[in-house]
């Protein structure tokens, strides 16, 4: 007997066939004259959100740091290609909110500052601001600014004074404050059991500056100042106590580490490996707190560093480029929850409180989350401890504890600020 493998086909088999191929080719039909049109009914319209980057001609904090004309101490850059970095990573947003976001270079000069962001909300209906400003323009641009539909981001200026006294409902400060960076490092500090600390202070309003957070912290932490001394720069021999490194670390008390804060960078350099006693030193050389590190290889780290060369033309990212990154990436990561473009619906997601007394919070390539704090609208972040060639550590540090959220142990808590937003 021979078997066949043809299968059977009978007449009410061919009219299934039949039936099926004729319910197939109507759907089909339906698909292309209703689906089709309909989908495309649902992509949302094309938007494109601007926001400026304000700067001003001539910022002398970006002039190059010189020991002498042919000595560079540190060449300081822009955080424009942070923000570009982040215009870039927000391109899928095109693609799923029908919004691209587009970065308008702004330079004016320091008493045309007020009129340019004017000019750009006026003229160009730009409500978000990139911010790359010194301290001091800040208290007239926030008086422009007051009580206008706009969000402005201060990515450069770590100033205190501008989170507790200007404090300003249009600014937030992607930044972190000197405060943070101080608490940072006493943290470290303490946890190596560094905790009896030498201050040596520069002769500059910034020096000034940083060697009051340090000391805030030190308070507030618990560490313990064995001296606090003032140096004075230069070669003159009736200033040797106050310009020689050995003499001024001479002290008859003991000390585990030695802070100086010296903008100039003067006296830091001379510093390590000549100090009486053999200790390291911090502050503004060898260990410093900042946002970010070019060597920081977690959490996206080494992608997020690689795409910034690749826009800078080799610049290493630092804390600014990374502010200004953030800031960007705050924006985006707005429109994209709340759909819209309107600058009060952007601010709400960004700023308003949820029922844990938290506001939103997105990743930083730091590990934890961050997020704005509702008192003083200063981004709550990890920070780096950082030497010139690696991170050694992180804070919020283990065994610093916080009621509602360990990012708030450094920089001014919300009952430690004088700037109340949250109340008003």
């Amino acid at each position: 007997m021979v078997h066949s493998n043809t299968p059977h086909c009978s007449s009410s088999n061919l009219r299934t066939l039949n039936l099926l191929c004729r319910r197939l080719f109507v759907s089909t039909l339906l698909f292309w004259n209703f689906g089709v049109p309909q989908l495309a009914a649902q992509q949302p319209p094309h938007r494109t959100l601007p926001i400026a980057y304000i700067e001003i001609s001539d910022d002398a904090r970006y002039e190059p740091l010189k020991a002498s004309e042919r000595i560079v101490l540190r060449a300081p850059h822009r955080p424009y290609h942070g923000a570009v970095v982040a215009i870039d990573d927000a391109a899928a947003l095109a693609r799923v909110t029908g919004t691209t976001l587009k970065l308008e270079r702004i330079t004016t000069e320091p008493d045309k500052l007020v009129a340019a962001i004017a000019e750009a909300r006026t003229k160009h209906g730009i409500a978000l601001f990139l911010l790359d400003l010194p301290a001091a323009s800040f208290a007239g641009v926030a008086s422009a600014l007051k009580g206008q539909d706009i969000l402005a981001f201060n990515v450069a200026a770590p100033e205190d004074e501008l989170r507790r006294t200007v404090c300003a409902r249009e600014i937030v400060h992607t930044i972190p404050s000197q405060a943070m960076r101080m608490d940072a490092l006493v943290q470290h500090l303490i946890a190596r059991k560094w905790r009896d600390i030498l201050v040596l202070e520069g002769p500059e309003p910034e020096d000034a500056a940083m060697t009051a957070a340090l000391l805030r912290s030190a308070k507030k932490l618990g560490a313990r100042i064995a001296a606090h001394q003032r140096f004075k720069l230069g070669n003159d021999p009736r200033d040797r106590d106050l310009n020689n490194p050995a003499l001024l670390t001479a002290i008859n008390r003991d000390y585990d580490v030695v802070f100086v804060a010296d903008r100039d960078l003067e006296m830091a350099r001379q510093l390590p490996y000549r100090t009486v006693r053999p200790r390291p030193v911090v502050g503004s050389i060898d260990l410093e707190p900042e946002a970010w590190h070019w060597t920081w290889d977690r959490n996206g780290g080494p992608q997020l560093n690689g795409r910034f060369l690749t826009k800078s033309a080799g610049s290493k990212m630092g804390s600014s480029d990374w502010a200004a990154w953030i800031a960007v990436k705050l924006i985006s990561e707005a429109v994209l929850r709340t759909g819209s473009i309107e600058i009060a619906k952007l601010r709400q997601h960004m700023l308003a409180p949820g029922a844990d007394g938290q506001t939103s919070s997105i990743d930083g390539a730091k590990g934890l989350a961050v997020g704005i704090r509702p008192w003083d609208q200063q981004l709550r972040q990890p920070m780096l401890l950082t030497t010139p060639l690696a991170v050694v550590g992180t804070a919020p540090i283990d065994g610093f504890l916080h009621q509602t959220n360990r990012l708030d142990t450094l920089g001014d808590d919300a009952g430690d600020s004088p700037c109340r937003l949250d109340k008003r």
